[in-house]
């Protein structure tokens, strides 16, 4: 009976020690998360949407680029330097698209109800125009317009 004992308190050692050596492995597996540059992050996400405002060619839309990556502090090559090492690092990019789709959802996300409030208290109350004042669409007699 003491031998059956023994061995049931041994395996319960072992297997406590076995839980406690998995908990501080994992710890410092997550421990080891690489951090995103939140600064880069926000410059990423402003150079895509001058992309899709002024598109990849136009003049006006090479200005507005090198004004964003004045501001931030980078050149078109170091700009360029970091993404690729970004997209060439899976340890990077996973927690780096993570934190673009996360500004993207603040900038796609309606303001808060207070930030309303506040905005509308300071404007004056919006006019109302009685139905017979609105402007309505001028619509051709016939269809093409030609009589």
């Amino acid at each position: 009976m003491a031998l059956v004992e023994n061995k049931t308190m041994g395996a319960r050692a072992v297997l406590a020690v076995a839980l406690l050596l998995f908990s501080v492995f994992s710890m410092v597996g997550c421990s080891g998360e690489v951090s995103v540059d939140q600064k880069f992050v926000d410059l990423y996400v402003e150079m895509r949407v001058i992309d899709m405002t002024y598109g990849k060619d136009a003049p006006m839309g090479r200005l507005v680029r090198q004004d964003a990556l004045k501001a931030a502090g980078y050149t078109r090559e170091k700009f360029l330097a970091k993404t690729d090492e970004i997209l060439n690092d899976e340890r990077q990019w996973v927690p780096f698209q993570k934190a673009v789709n996360a500004r993207l959802d603040t900038l796609l996300a309606p303001p808060p109800e207070n930030a309303v409030a506040a905005d509308t208290s300071a404007k004056k109350p919006p006019v109302n125009i009685s139905p017979s004042r609105k402007v309505m669409p001028q619509m051709p007699a016939h269809k093409g317009g030609v009589r």
